[in-house]
């Protein structure tokens, strides 16, 4: 039954704030760097972390001290999907709710100084990687569909690391978003109140498979969106780019924009080769060493053959 309510609430949430968004001009304008045409409601995730705090109030499984956590990052995230912020400020704000974050779950507890850090960095580099992803219809809510789900079946019968309204709440939150967004033309966005709220959730929820089950190898569910970011970090580097200014040069870019793939296609294929991987790490047990090989290497080749297929364009593109 709150299941229900929860998706009747979130339901009511979104299409009100499309009124509310629309009404103070909340829109995504397309600029030579986007991946899409039309002007578009952004900001539509924040049913995201509405998802958590309604779990919160209905369920009472979430950590007050994460609740506010999650609630100060989306804030500040939404706060700059309305009006730029300087990137100190958000800088700032996500440090504090990872820090925050760590806390709740009692890293400090469990690691010795030198984790804790390793934690910090991971979540902020992932939620960072999540935003940088986060550019055609469908990616966002697809992945994290396909992590939310591979978490559930951790959690329901390898090893019970959360409670499961945890990883329910925002599944239904990312079902009911994919409704409005994966579309051909998408009826809003995610904004990044969508892309960092969502990562910040999944970065927690990784911590605490991590903790439970002794076991880094759960860090490659978000290998796919990991190996894009850094290789297009490593071609930026290459071509002596300015790594804080916008560009055009990843691979689901180059696949929309030059190779002319739809998004909906795109998105689907870096969701099912997330799901490929994620059934090969549940179904093998080799070390560290082995599966970073393996899924770099894979990764890697593939990047590589589409980014040299469209290099031309691609560099034509950012002069």
């Amino acid at each position: 039954m709150n299941y229900l309510i929860i998706t009747l609430l979130l339901v009511l949430a979104l299409l009100t704030y499309f009124k509310i968004a629309k009404r103070f001009n909340i829109v995504d304008v397309p600029n030579h760097r986007s991946s899409h045409t039309e002007v578009t409601v952004r900001g539509g995730g924040i049913i995201f972390p509405l998802s958590i705090i309604f779990c919160g109030l209905l369920f009472q499984d979430v950590d007050l001290v994460l609740l506010i956590a999650l609630t100060l990052i989306s804030a500040i995230s939404f706060a700059d999907d309305v009006r730029p912020l300087p990137a100190f400020l958000r800088l700032a704000v996500h440090l504090l709710s990872v820090l925050m974050a760590v806390y709740a779950l009692q890293v400090h507890l469990q690691w010795p100084l030198w984790g804790v850090a390793l934690a910090c960095v991971f979540m902020i580099s992932g939620i960072n990687a999540f935003n940088f992803m986060d550019g055609i219809n469908g990616i966002t809510a697809t992945y994290s569909v396909i992590t939310l789900l591979t978490f559930w079946y951790i959690n329901s019968f390898v090893i019970r690391f959360a409670d499961d309204p945890l990883l329910v709440c925002p599944l239904i939150a990312c079902i009911i978003f994919l409704f409005f967004n994966f579309r051909q033309r998408a009826l809003c966005f995610a904004g990044d109140v969508g892309s960092i709220g969502i990562a910040f959730w999944l970065g927690a929820l990784s911590v605490m498979l991590i903790i439970h089950s002794h076991n880094l190898k759960y860090l490659f569910v978000f290998s796919i969106y990991g190996s894009d970011v850094l290789f297009t970090i490593i071609k930026r580097i290459k071509l002596k780019q300015n790594l804080a200014q916008p560009h055009r040069l990843h691979l689901y870019q180059l696949l929309v924009n030059h190779a002319g793939y739809p998004h909906r296609v795109v998105a689907i294929c870096y969701t099912l080769a997330q799901l490929t991987i994620n059934g090969f790490l549940l179904l093998t047990n080799f070390s560290m060493g082995i599966y970073a090989l393996l899924l770099l290497s894979i990764c890697a080749a593939v990047y590589i053959h589409f980014e040299r297929r469209y290099r031309t364009l691609s560099t034509v593109s950012q002069s």
